[in-house]
């Protein structure tokens, strides 16, 4: 998808409406591993990603860098960020090669001002964000971990064949496991019939088997 109204914030936008903003956005393509904004640089832009995957990361000990947000397109990505007053402590990187328009964050707040409707849309997404964010610190909290990666699949878009196409290594980083961990439970998802795991990604086989392991039943 390559058009604005793929994004579902924008869908209720008029054809003349999303010309204009379409005119006051740029397309920009990146490859995998691109570096959009670094770690602590206030945004310039908000990233409205058309296809390809977008991830938030930062530096931890050692070097070693924690994903704790992604984005798949068609979406806008970390609004937080754009609204807040404060340098974001993380950036983005393609993860994926991906299709952007980069709009201007000052376009992007008079979007929200003059549209009630990606007003209301942005408002519940970062709302689900907020409450996302919470229910993954419990469960680091309180799940051994071959349950969290489990919960973590159930999440993604059930629609897609595939619930990950990423590496394991991008997998452990985005739930803060090391990659050993994150290898042994999906071994043993796998040998569980949950999981199978092919050429292009981590597959859900069986959603009942997952919530065993989740719940510990298996």
């Amino acid at each position: 998808m390559t058009s604005l109204r793929s994004i579902p914030a924008l869908r209720t936008l008029a054809p003349a409406e999303l010309a204009e903003w379409a005119g006051r956005s740029r397309p920009v393509r990146f490859p995998a591993g691109a570096v959009l904004r670094a770690a602590g640089e206030r945004p310039r832009h908000v990233v409205l990603l058309l296809s390809g995957t977008v991830a938030a990361g930062h530096g931890g000990t050692g070097g070693v860098d924690t994903l704790p947000e992604r984005w798949a397109g068609p979406t806008i990505v970390d609004k937080a960020a754009v609204l807040s007053t404060e340098p974001p402590a993380t950036g983005l990187t393609a993860m994926t090669a991906i299709s952007t328009r980069l709009l201007p964050c000052a376009d992007f707040v008079r979007l929200m001002g003059e549209q009630p409707a990606v007003r209301d849309h942005v408002l519940a997404h970062l709302a689900r964000d907020v409450l996302t964010g919470r229910r993954r610190l419990a469960q680091a909290a309180t799940l051994p971990a071959v349950a969290r990666v489990a919960v973590w699949l159930r999440e993604q878009n059930p629609d897609r064949r595939v619930a990950w196409a990423g590496s394991q290594e991008q997998l452990a980083r985005m739930l803060g496991l090391s990659r050993v961990t994150v290898n042994r439970a999906l071994a043993r998802l796998s040998r569980s019939g949950a999981v199978r795991l092919t050429a292009g990604g981590i597959v859900v086989a069986d959603r009942t088997r997952l919530d065993a392991e989740i719940e510990g039943k298996s």
